[in-house]
């Protein structure tokens, strides 16, 4: 913990650049207070099939940052803006073709129930 589970449909123009992404956004939330930059884990998952409502931009990036519960809502606002910026960054070549929505998610962990083991 904390995840960054980075999800994108197949016609994202940016997708070849994704260890790049996936690298700026461990960066970003390292930076973040209280965040071991040690513990971050950041994957990426390519959906070949979607749909979108009508009216929506054809593809989708959508982000989900998972913390062990205990932060402020001040700090995970914080997160969710800076991590919608990286990505705004990132795939700006896909917005300004308005060919996708972005979104970002940032969600808790109980901290009751998470194990982690690495030995």
């Amino acid at each position: 913990m904390p995840h960054i589970a980075l999800e994108t449909s197949a016609d994202v123009l940016e997708n070849d650049r994704i260890p790049d992404i996936l690298e700026g956004l461990v960066a970003e939330l390292s930076e973040c207070e209280s965040v071991d930059p040690a513990s971050i884990k950041a994957y990426h998952g390519l959906r070949g099939n979607w749909v979108m409502g009508a009216g929506a931009p054809r593809g989708f990036v959508h982000c989900e940052v998972r913390l062990l519960m205990g932060r402020s809502p001040e700090l995970r606002a914080e997160i969710a803006d800076r991590m919608l910026g990286r990505l705004r960054r990132h795939l700006s070549e896909s917005l300004e073709a308005g060919e996708i929505s972005v979104t970002v998610d940032v969600r808790e962990m109980d901290s009751h129930t998470y194990r982690k083991s690495h030995h």
